[in-house]
């Protein structure tokens, strides 16, 4: 593939990942069918008297009326795909309404974006089906459509520093004065693409709620500016004198505790703050003193986040935290604070610092702060008596809460937080273990839960099946805390009591409990994880408790789970002696003296992986073969021991290896680019094709088997040490295969042909690779709906998942680029590379192949650009502009070593290859590069000698690129940056071609391409 050419397009390729979402099921015809039809013949689904009976509309007749003033200002296109995008919604009633609102209050602007991208419209009807108060936010704020279809705004988190950098933005374009309102305004527009990010399960629980936590750090650091701004106008700068007696200016601090200081902040959390400053005497003179000085700008910090605008508060912040609470002062000076701490603190006080950290103001003291109170709360000391001073906090706590909340509604709903087995008793339980062994094991020192369970896990303190437990259920409670807060942007953590509301929040919860929600109501499975979480908090506390007064009174209490036979724990020496007795001939394996410091590290994390649950485990026993077999994987490969680490069910695969089937490479050679037979293809990926399993599923089974398929390739690569072509043939065929299933779930529709290009053309598709594809119809058939197909496909390739995605997607080589129709025919085809077509367009289309769809359209496809290599074949400046284009790819890097664009490297090879087949006419263009190098030479036009010397350059460069790829589980452009990278990809690369390399793999690179750009320059100079 010719990627960096597309600099030439006269557009930019789309955005690849969320921004091609098109609609989860808009183009599902099972769903389309259930619509129903208009009754005036038109669009199905389109009129006010379409069929809503598969909607969970509650209030049918207004739907209707909504649906029918909403669909006036939409495209038919857009209006037809509407009810498909409802019957997805949670909540359909309020989706449809706010939808309605946003289109009848749009500008035509925003109504030509939305027929334009359909995936906005897609993104808008979540946003609304899960937040009542963001799909306001949305209404009011419509650039933020725009926003989405920024490349990578939708598919990663923003950091602290982009946070800081959007702000700017947002304050240099508005016109707002107060300060609290702009933060409020700028936290709901955030929280937009926060949430679309959320429940679309791009960014998993840890991800959104430290992306929360890190936007609250910068708007509490910008109330912190405004505020310690409008009093230094006012009083200067706070000062004091040094140690030296130099005048220095007095730090201030603003510490986060509880769920913000635990980087844990949810949609509509209270916000724990505390407030300090440094010590040391002001000079004489001042206005105010230092002190008055603090607590001023601490009571206008608060006023600023706390105060309510037309757009709520920042925040609802909390201050009962600090020293003394309600009594004490809003900021106090540092080492009054450390002695606070050290012979004042209750114990629950000082349990909550476990969670305090630096939210803004000075890092410094913050630290310094921080590292002076952790003897007081974490001590190897820590008793019976000093736990059980922290239960009845905690159980006086519970009550205060639980008291309050009945004045709000009754105790029959379940609270999810406080109730028995729900988030505080996950939280209290890993705070009190912190706190007995975090004094001996500093690394369990720790705000956030979830780490913090990994951590205890770690060190023997939970067993793996409490850790998965604990880990599971806080997961899916904090999950379902967001979908409570998220309908109407409170803070609540009862399920709601009226079963329409259940409904809804049930609906929006599918997804995260994989069987349990489908198969009994979302109370039942609330309930019963609770229940889980319950019994594993009574035995760990409340039965050592029992344990502790038993045994003896003088002995240090212990706070220790239950070993349970049944799991193991990860520990390497717990794991060497569980192996022992369960599999000796995996303790052989795993007690090896002989494994390198890689391997064996490796090897104990994916045995703690598989040790979670007895699945695992037992898979892992089943499958000797294949655990021996991973050690190669563990030594070499960062990419496939993820993989592995990730799923270690895949332990199977490494004991079936030596079964996969290329359809290309070698066996393709001097074959012609285009075969009604291409082999039998996979059969779970045809099963998707045939099965009646909701959409959603069939998506997720198309990720896991890709991802099967592409890590068996991987693993047979590093144990087998295959030839490079026969590993791309075999990702090729998987990428095929994914196509086909993709085309399948579109329901094959009838008159459309996805042909190949680029490196899924030549068939040399590689691990981490675009897929760039063309799809062609013929011009009788309907485009608008094979568009759709066609959007359909992309969608379920590129979309992310929870499950992640299969591979982007490039439709963008097709004539004009992303401003061409997405869908062509063979006929403007033609005409395009008549007319229009660019040099390195007729050297980028020697790779076209067909792949699925109608045969007959794919031939007519491949017989449209005869008429574009006789043409440059034929034009004298051809050569020209080959080298012009050529060179720019070789300049636009700078000095940067590449594989692809440096000279020498293999677009030399490609281009030169290519070149001389369009230029000599050679009939039979496609394949790889080695095919295509010895086509030119049986075909005379270019010698033998050259043709070896460039295939076993392109071999090297081939294969090094390739083994980078699975070693360091990125496409890089040169040789890893790591030494134990270089040292791995030089000894594979080396096994895989069967050569040495004396002066090194960089020095016989340098050498290679010294080779290539004379051939290259001199085969050249001859065909002019």
């Amino acid at each position: 593939m010719l990627t960096p050419e597309r600099r030439e397009l006269p557009s930019n390729k789309p955005p690849s990942g969320p921004n091609q979402l098109i609609r989860m099921s808009a183009s599902d015809q099972n769903r389309q069918s259930r619509v129903g039809t208009t009754a005036g013949g038109e669009i199905a689904g389109v009129s006010s008297k379409a069929n809503f009976g598969s909607i969970s509309f509650q209030d049918p007749e207004t739907a209707r009326v909504n649906f029918s003033r909403a669909v006036e200002r939409l495209s038919p296109a857009l209006a037809g795909a509407l009810p498909a995008l409802l019957d997805e919604s949670p909540d359909p009633d309020s989706a449809l309404m706010l939808f309605d609102r946003l289109v009848s209050e749009a500008s035509p602007e925003v109504l030509r974006l939305l027929d334009r991208h359909n995936s906005l419209a897609h993104y808008a009807i979540v946003v609304f089906g899960h937040s009542r108060f963001l799909g306001e936010t949305l209404i009011q704020n419509t650039d933020l459509l725009h926003s989405f279809l920024r490349e990578k705004n939708l598919d990663r988190s923003f950091s602290r520093e982009e946070f800081h950098e959007s702000l700017a933005r947002f304050r240099s374009r508005s016109f707002e004065t107060d300060v609290s309102l702009l933060l409020a305004r700028f936290k709901r527009r955030e929280y937009v693409r926060i949430m679309l990010r959320d429940v679309l399960k791009i960014a998993p629980l840890a991800e959104t709620t430290a992306e929360i936590s890190a936007l609250a750090d910068v708007l509490i650091e910008d109330a912190l500016r405004e505020a310690d701004s409008r009093l230094q106008r006012r009083y200067g700068t706070p000062q004091h004198s040094d140690a030296e007696g130099r005048l220095v200016d007095t730090p201030f601090a603003v510490l986060s505790l509880g769920k913000l200081g635990g980087s844990e902040l949810n949609y509509s959390s209270d916000v724990d703050l505390m407030y300090i400053f440094g010590d040391g005497v002001e000079p004489q003179g001042t206005t105010v003193s230092n002190r008055e000085y603090f607590i001023r700008l601490a009571q206008q910090v608060t006023e600023i986040l706390s105060r309510v605008t037309r757009d709520g508060a920042v925040f609802r912040i909390d201050l009962r935290l600090r020293p003394q609470g309600a009594e004490g002062e809003l900021a106090i000076p540092l080492a009054q604070a450390l002695r606070y701490y050290a012979s004042t603190a209750h114990d629950w006080e000082q349990q909550a610092l476990i969670k305090v950290r630096h939210s803004a103001g000075a890092a410094s003291l913050a630290r310094e702060f921080i590292r002076a109170v952790q003897p007081h709360v974490y001590t190897e000391q820590v008793n019976f008596a000093a736990i059980k001073t922290a239960l009845v906090a905690r159980e006086k706590m519970h009550k205060r809460r639980q008291h309050g909340a009945t004045l709000e509604q009754s105790n029959e709903s379940l609270n999810v937080k406080i109730d028995p087995g729900g988030i505080r008793d996950i939280e209290f339980l890993v705070q009190c273990l912190q706190r007995v062994y975090g004094g001996a094991e500093p690394w369990l020192r720790s705000g956030g839960t979830l780490f913090s369970l990994q951590k205890l896990h770690d060190k023997l303190h939970i067993s793996g099946k409490e850790f998965h437990d604990l880990t599971s259920a806080y997961e899916f409670l904090r999950q379902l805390e967001h979908r409570l807060q998220l309908q109407q942007g409170q803070q609540t953590h009862r399920l709601p009591a009226r079963e329409t509301e259940l409904r809804i929040l049930q609906r929006s919860m599918e997804g995260y409990a994989p069987g349990e929600i489908a198969e009994s109501d979302l109370e039942k499975t609330v309930r019963r994880r609770m229940a889980a979480v319950a019994e594993i908090y009574q035995r760990i506390i409340y039965q050592q408790q029992t344990r502790s007064l038993r045994d003896a009174a003088d002995v240090e209490f212990q706070l220790r789970s239950t070993p349970e036979p049944t799991t193991a724990d990860q520990s390497n020496q717990q794991i060497l002696e569980r192996l022992a007795s369960d599999a000796p001939w995996l303790y052989r394996i795993a007690s090896r003296q002989d494994l390198v410091p890689q391997t064996r590290k490796n090897l104990f994390r994916f045995l703690s992986s598989a040790f979670t649950s007895s699945e695992r485990y037992a898979a892992v026993l089943r499958h000797p073969e294949g655990v021996s077999r991973a050690l190669a994987l563990f030594e070499t490969s960062d990419y496939l021991t993820d993989i592995l680490i990730r799923h270690p069910e895949e332990i199977a695969t490494l004991s079936e290896l030596g079964g996969t089937s290329s359809r290309m490479g070698g066996g393709y050679l001097f074959q012609g680019p285009f075969a009604k037979e291409r082999g039998k293809g996979d059969p779970v990926f045809a099963y998707l094709g045939s099965s009646q399993a909701p959409y959603g599923e069939k998506l997720s089974l198309l990720r896991q088997h890709y991802r099967h398929r592409v890590f068996a390739a991987g693993a047979q690569d590093v144990t087998e040490l295959r030839n490079v072509y026969e590993s791309l043939g075999v990702t090729t065929a998987a990428a095929e295969d994914a196509i086909a299933a993709a085309f399948s779930l579109a329901l094959q529709p009838e008159g459309l042909a996805v042909m190949a290009l680029g490196r899924l053309g030549s068939g040399e598709f590689d691990v981490l690779s675009d897929a760039d594809v063309l799809f062609v119809s013929e011009g009788k058939q309907d485009r608008e709906a094979l568009t759709k197909a066609a959007e359909q496909m992309m969608q379920a390739l590129a979309a992310y998942t929870r499950h992640g995605m299969v591979f982007p997607v490039d439709a963008r080589l097709r004539p004009r680029g992303g401003e061409g129709e997405l869908v062509v025919t063979p006929a403007q085809l033609e005409a395009y590379f008549e007319q229009e077509a660019q040099p390195w367009e007729a050297l980028m289309y020697t790779k076209l192949r067909f792949l699925v769809g109608e045969h007959e359209i794919g031939e007519g496809t491949l017989s449209a650009t005869k008429t574009l290599f006789r043409r440059f074949a034929d034009d004298s400046s051809f050569l020209r502009a080959v080298r012009e284009m050529r060179t720019k790819l070789e300049t636009a890097d700078g000095v940067e070593k590449s594989f692809k664009t440096s000279a020498g490297a293999i677009y030399d090879i490609d281009f030169l290859s290519s070149y001389l087949l369009v230029k000599h006419g050679v009939n039979n263009k496609g394949g790889s590069l080695r095919d295509r190098l010895w086509r030119c030479s049986d075909a005379g036009v270019l010698e033998k000698a050259d043709a070896a010397a460039l295939d076993h350059a392109a071999e090297l460069f081939r294969t090094v690129e390739h083994v980078v790829r699975v070693v360091v589980g990125r496409a890089r452009k040169w040789l890893p940056a790591t030494e134990h990278a270089r040292q791995v990809t030089e000894k594979l690369a080396g096994q895989m071609l069967g050569r040495e390399f004396p002066g090194g793999l960089e020095e016989e690179l340098a050498r290679t391409c010294g080779t290539v750009r004379g051939i290259y320059q001199r085969v050249l100079e001859i065909s002019k």
